[in-house]
């Protein structure tokens, strides 16, 4: 039996679709009480409302046959676009990972397979190529969501070291592709340009992989893989300049002709907060987001692709399929 946390977002939901395809009937997932986006998950999935800050909640979810193998696939975190540490990232990211690592010994899990985050591997210098890390350093994590991703990875090799926890940890990239329906940040941004509501864009840019390829790599490693190995799940560099003017291309949006330097980007921020509030809206471009698309994005994905058959589609063909989808998200069609 399958277990994913975070099953109606963005990863959790795409993973649930192809385990379901792969002809495993028995998926469970864990949806925050009310959550809108739990309606488009699929029928066969069994839904169990609660929060991975509960541990009765968790006691719930792991209620199954004790007979019965289990593979617990972590997605649930709050992705943060502050430096600063705000609480509930905190909590939900690396207390609510404590709790699922304390589940997973108590049900003597098959597999925890852990999803991380490329941001939660130490960064080293412009142009070196970042793989797996055998540990976590804190001190070379940037930001809010980096650091508590970086933090719950810590605790998971802990308790793989000392309490035998069967755990693979996964550091994808900035997912893309459609079905975004929580509106993540690049996806906000494509819906800000279409809305008109960018004239002007940020020099830099970032690695970016489609959401459809990383859950299919979650999905070899939980079927065929084996616990303790770890993987990056990385796709392509690519800039923002790049990433929007494929996309107006593909929607026939206005170009985009002015792209100013990060530095003043930065220097502008309290007007662009200011903006983004007004206009009730997720920030797409915040101290971290400029950070993060000025920083080393040089990842290796070599062992994934040999063990996983991780090779993404091509970032090009992903923008297409989000613009048709997003596209048809307006047009009031179902994605």
């Amino acid at each position: 039996m399958f277990l994913i946390t975070g099953g109606a977002g963005y990863l959790g939901s795409e993973i649930i679709r192809q385990l379901l395809r792969a002809g495993e009937h028995k998926v469970r997932a864990l949806v925050l009480p009310g959550d809108p986006l739990a309606k488009y998950l699929p029928d066969a999935v069994d839904i169990v409302e609660g929060d991975i800050l509960n541990t009765e909640d968790l006691a719930r979810f792991f209620d199954v046959d004790a007979n019965q193998p289990l593979t617990v696939i972590h997605c649930a975190s709050v992705i943060s676009m502050r430096m600063k540490m705000v609480d509930r990232v905190w909590q939900i990211n690396v207390q609510g990972t404590q709790n699922m690592i304390d589940a997973c010994l108590r049900a003597n899990v098959r597999q925890y397979i852990h999803v991380g985050s490329v941001h939660a591997i130490p960064e080293l210098p412009r142009l070196e190529v970042m793989a797996e890390p055998a540990e976590m350093n804190l001190d070379m994590v940037v930001g809010a969501y980096g650091k508590t991703k970086a933090e719950a990875i810590d605790r998971v090799m802990k308790a793989r070291r000392e309490q035998g926890l069967p755990a693979n940890v996964l550091y994808p990239a900035g997912l893309s592709g459609p079905g975004d329906y929580a509106k993540g940040n690049l996806t906000q941004m494509f819906l800000d340009y279409m809305s008109g509501a960018i004239t002007m864009g940020v020099k830099g840019g970032y690695n970016f992989t489609d959401v459809r390829d990383v859950a299919s790599a979650i999905v070899t490693l939980a079927l065929r893989g084996k616990p303790g190995e770890d993987y990056v799940l990385a796709g392509e560099f690519i800039s923002i300049m790049d990433l929007i003017g494929h996309f107006q291309r593909i929607t026939g949006g206005k170009k985009i002709t002015a792209y100013c330097p990060i530095w003043l980007a930065k220097a502008a921020m309290p007007i662009i907060n200011l903006m983004y509030k007004i206009r009730r809206v997720k920030p797409v471009f915040s101290d971290y987001s400029l950070y993060t698309i000025g920083a080393n994005s040089e990842f290796d994905s070599n062992k994934a692709a040999r063990d996983l058959d991780y090779h993404p589609r091509s970032l090009k063909e992903t923008i297409e399929d989000t613009a048709s989808w997003l596209m048809a998200q307006q047009n009031g069609k179902k994605g």
